[in-house]
């Protein structure tokens, strides 16, 4: 549960001061970016939001009561006050969540409330009954992901187009370099997937080399001579040359960036600094944050890059806890928190934090019910959102009501989501850049949740 807490004279808050004078230089303008946290497996939205008035506290703990460690004691809790009426209910975030506790408390944090795939608002009665549409496949990993990410539930044709890259299609005129837009550390994402516009994977190091071509082909130089002759000879077969078309694209991309992009540590953004692991209690490295740290350093390259709107995506994965959660859980969360309060020091440093706006998301929620030690797969959970721009310190959508075969679950603590997955998007879209029609170009179903979807929880 450590947090940045504390850490006034660390090296962490020392390497920040150089990411100041760097990001004077190119201060932003109307510069925008979104950053996708998909935390992969179906976080448990039920343990990470936790309603704390007696009567769904009581609930909660019953239901997982026969769970190892997932009944967490209330005085573990960590408390959030919200700043709208909850109706007399109470909240608190995992007990391993501190920097999101911070985050929300600084009023740069917002939660949004039993969020999920849909096509159209969906009640039990019309579940039961047949008598609306539903995402294909619930509580499959490969069709939820793909739901969550695509640019409709529907499936079909659209299911090969996500939401990141058809936003990215729409706003590519505003970047002088397209190549720029779309950038995952988690290789390829069909977040990302435009129908005009690329992704680029880059790896903590920068981006993805072709290894022929960084260093010597079997250790000959005259071996990486002839590959690249090979790799840029004009092609006659179609098939050949679209391959070398994208191997040119990648490798001209690859020296922009590696050029472009701000050092790591000293010098560059700020290393981040080690977690508490909860599990072990020792001081371990931050993957996700070193993901977080690349994704600054893109940021903080934006002017080389020529680009004013950037849509990255970041994968924390290890959520699909149908045994074992406790410890998995604990130490994800600790990492996840950890990170994001590590990446929204650095884009306060940079003068960004109104800028860029980092949000999760998820196969799906899981059950409120244990299945021994740990639990299965879920529909709607509770989303994180952070950034300057964020209305924070405060829960958006309906928390539901806890316990089993409630009004608003399909049985074992299932929810059913009273916020739709386009609806989160789209009010992230908004904010991003995008008009109403083009966001509901972008979202087709976006209309079907009334006249006006948005949840309010952008500035």
């Amino acid at each position: 549960m450590a947090s940045m807490a504390g850490l006034a004279v660390s090296p962490f808050m020392l390497e920040l001061n150089s990411v100041v004078a760097m990001s004077q230089a190119s201060n932003p303008t109307d510069y925008r970016a979104l950053v996708c946290v998909f935390l992969s497996g179906g976080n448990d939205g039920h343990g990470t939001v936790i309603a704390t008035d007696a009567p769904s506290f009581s609930a909660f703990t019953t239901a997982r009561s026969g769970a190892p460690g997932l009944a967490y004691s209330q005085n573990t809790l960590l408390p959030i006050a919200p700043k709208t009426a909850q109706g007399g209910r109470t909240f608190a975030l995992n007990p391993y969540l501190t920097g999101v506790q911070n985050l929300f408390n600084a009023g740069r944090a917002a939660v949004v409330a039993n969020t999920g795939t849909l096509i159209a608002p969906t009640t039990k009665a019309q579940i039961q009954a047949s008598s609306v549409p539903l995402p294909a496949s619930l509580y499959s990993h490969f069709d939820q992901t793909a739901a969550w990410q695509a640019i409709t539930a529907n499936g079909g044709s659209a299911v090969h187009t996500g939401w990141g890259g058809a936003m990215a299609d729409l706003i590519a005129s505003m970047n002088t370099n397209s190549a720029f837009t779309c950038i995952s550390t988690a290789g390829l994402a069909l977040f990302l997937s435009g129908q005009t516009s690329f992704q680029l994977n880059v790896t903590s190091a920068g981006p993805i080399p072709i290894s022929g071509l960084a260093r010597p082909l079997f250790g000959s130089q005259a071996g990486s001579n002839e590959l690249a002759s090979i790799l840029t000879a004009d092609e006659i077969n179609l098939f050949a040359k679209e391959y070398e078309v994208i191997v040119n694209r990648s490798t001209a991309a690859q020296a922009m960036l590696a050029t472009s992009m701000l050092p790591a540590g000293v010098g560059g953004v700020a290393n981040p600094p080690q977690y508490l692991d909860p599990i072990t209690l020792k001081l371990a490295n931050n993957s996700f944050a070193t993901s977080l740290q690349t994704v600054a350093r893109i940021i903080g390259g934006r002017t080389g890059l020529g680009v004013t709107r950037q849509i990255f995506y970041v994968v924390l994965g290890g959520f699909d806890t149908h045994s074992n959660q406790a410890p998995q859980i604990a130490r994800l969360l600790t990492q996840l928190g950890a990170g994001l309060e590590y990446f929204d020091a650095v884009m306060t440093t940079m003068g960004l934090n109104n800028n860029v706006t980092t949000f999760t998301a998820s196969d799906f929620g899981r059950t409120l019910t244990a299945n021994s030690d740990g639990t299965d797969h879920g529909w709607g959970s509770h989303h994180i959102v952070t950034g300057g721009a964020v209305q924070g310190q405060d829960i958006y959508g309906q928390y539901p009501v806890i316990g089993s075969n409630q009004a608003n679950d399909t049985g074992a603590g299932r929810l059913i989501p009273t916020t739709s997955v386009e609806q989160y998007a789209g009010t992230l879209a908004r904010w991003f850049g995008l008009s109403d029609s083009q966001v509901k170009e972008v979202f087709p179903n976006f209309a079907n949740f009334g006249s006006s979807p948005y949840l309010g929880f952008m500035g």
